[in-house]
């Protein structure tokens, strides 16, 4: 009867292991897009646990699973649960999101490892946003907006800045202005584009390239008439865009169409839910894009959306390279599931 062991990684120890790595996250969250577009997963509908309406979200909070199971050389099967509770931050002092991931051997379904996942859930989402401005924004984009000065868009500047190779500035919006300037100067030591924190969310994406909504409002506040021509909105919160905003976008792309439509709480969901526009008016999937079968941006005119949900083979892949990298290294500590199973 053969022993089973896991590695046990801490947030500390997931960040030594390469977890701030956005170069090391982009190409992994990349290849794992490539392998969504090419049907080399398992991914079913994630279960979510909320105290009432999708819009209890933003206040009360949710907690989600999302298992899945990834392949090509990737390989592996596991599941991030991550408990999202917008009160943290102000009642506790600790992050909005603590998530944690488990690893399993696709073959046997032992552990192989158990990790903090709020730095990998994190990096990932920006990540996915990165992929998605290399292949949807124009190739002379200069000029981002955020709205929303908080841990997802640290991640998604990291990665954007990356992509987006003619970047020159960042217009950072945040309802606390203080928070929007410490997040420039914090940034300012990470990335090459100048920031500047502006007044207002419209001064944010008013002729802009490409902007980023990720905020807890409730409320819409992007107006269509702030949005260039050729300009790429990634949103990654559920409430900052009203549906009939969409009528405006020539593409609209998502991670994942299924999922999204069964949680019908982003506003690309809403939009066909509510007749704004019809289904087909969905472009196709980030995935489809990177693996060739389907076009992303074609001309510089196309005002574009991406509007992803998250997907849990992008946590399973980078808590995977994360592992394989802790392993290479000696990080972490082995723990005991079993010397001896009691039934076989």
């Amino acid at each position: 009867m053969q022993a089973v062991n896991f590695l046990y990684l801490s947030q500390e120890e997931v960040i030594a292991a390469g977890g701030l790595d956005m170069d090391g996250t982009l190409a992994m969250v990349e290849d794992t897009f490539r392998l969504w577009g090419k049907g080399d997963y398992v991914q079913p509908t994630k279960p979510a646990i909320r105290w009432g309406p999708p819009i209890t979200e933003n206040t009360r909070g949710r907690v989600i699973a999302m298992p899945a199971y990834i392949g090509g050389d990737i390989d592996m099967l596991g599941i991030k649960w991550i408990p999202s509770m917008p009160m943290n931050p102000v009642k506790h002092g600790i992050p909005r999101a603590c998530a944690l991931i488990v690893l399993n051997d696709p073959y046997t379904g032992v552990p192989v490892a158990v990790m903090d996942g709020t730095v990998i859930s994190a990096m990932r989402t920006g990540a996915a946003s990165g992929v998605a401005a290399k292949y949807l924004a124009k190739q002379d984009a200069s000029i981002l907006g955020l709205v929303g000065a908080g841990v997802q868009n640290r991640t998604q500047l990291m990665a954007i800045s990356r992509t987006i190779p003619a970047l020159k500035e960042v217009r950072v919006f945040d309802v606390n202005q203080d928070k929007a300037r410490g997040f420039c100067e914090d940034m300012a030591t990470q990335v090459q584009p100048a920031l500047r924190a502006v007044g207002s969310a419209r001064e944010a994406i008013e002729g802009t390239d490409a902007f980023v909504t990720a905020t807890v409002s409730s409320e819409a506040y992007v107006q269509p008439d702030w949005i260039k021509d050729g300009a790429l909105h990634i949103e990654i919160s559920s409430w900052d865009t009203h549906p009939s905003a969409l009528v405006i976008y020539d593409k609209i792309f998502v991670d994942d169409w299924k999922t999204i439509k069964h949680g019908a709480k982003h506003v690309s969901a809403r939009a066909v839910v509510e007749g704004v526009i019809p289904e087909s008016r969905i472009s196709g999937e980030l995935g489809e894009i990177v693996a060739g079968t389907k076009p992303g941006r074609e001309t510089d005119k196309e005002k574009i959306l991406f509007n992803p949900i998250g997907l849990p083979v992008n946590d399973v892949s980078e808590a995977t390279r994360i592992f394989r990298v802790a392993k290479e290294k000696g990080i972490g500590r082995t723990l005991p599931l079993w010397e001896k199973p009691i039934w076989v």
